[in-house]
C-alpha cells in the first residue's frame, strides 16, 4: 500500500486514542491491516533490488516512479498541513509510526539490499483496475477524522 494512506490512518488513530503509547502501537498494527486490504503495489516483490527495478521496462518503471511521486506529495501535504493546522507532534509521529514497516523496508534497499519479504504474506495485492480503489477511500475516511 501507499505512504499516504498509512501515514494518514496512523495521524488519525493518534487523533482518537487518548493514551499515545497506546495509540503508537495502533498505529504500527494499522499498518499491517491495511496491508490486508485489497490494494496494488506494481507488482513489486520481494527479492528486487534497487539495481532491477531502473533495469525494468522504461515505461513502467516511469509510470511506477510516477505514483510514488504523487503518493510522496500528497503525504508531504498531509504532514505540512498535520503541522500547521493541528500544532500536535503526537499526530505527526502516529503517521511516521504508520509508515515505519514499509519505510525501513525500503530504506535498507538503498545500501544493496534485496527487498525483504517479512510483510508479503499480510499483502492482498489485486490488479490495477481495483487496487487503486482502496487508496482514496481509506485516506478520506483518515482525513475526516482528522477534520472533524
Amino acid at each position: 500500500m501507499l505512504y499516504t494512506p498509512h501515514f494518514l490512518t496512523g495521524a488519525a488513530i493518534l487523533k482518537i486514542v487518548p493514551d499515545p503509547l497506546l495509540g503508537l502501537l495502533l498505529s504500527f498494527l494499522s499498518h499491517f491491516i491495511l496491508d490486508l486490504t485489497p490494494h496494488n503495489d506494481f507488482d513489486l516483490r520481494p527479492g528486487i533490488t534497487l539495481r532491477e527495478f531502473f533495469r525494468m521496462e522504461k515505461r513502467r518503471r516511469n509510470i511506477i516512479l510516477l505514483v510514488m511521486g504523487i503518493d510522496y506529495f500528497f503525504m508531504v501535504v498531509s504532514f505540512l498541513w498535520i503541522l500547521v493546522t493541528k500544532s500536535n507532534y503526537w499526530l505527526l509521529v502516529g503517521g511516521g509510526v504508520g509508515i515505519l514497516p514499509d519505510a525501513f523496508e525500503q530504506f535498507i534497499m538503498l545500501f544493496g539490499k534485496k527487498l525483504p519479504g517479512w510483510q508479503d504474506r499480510l499483502q492482498w495485492r489485486v490488479s490495477a483496475k481495483y487496487g487503486f480503489i482502496s487508496y482514496p477511500i481509506v485516506s478520506l475516511i483518515a482525513l475526516y477524522i482528522l477534520f472533524n
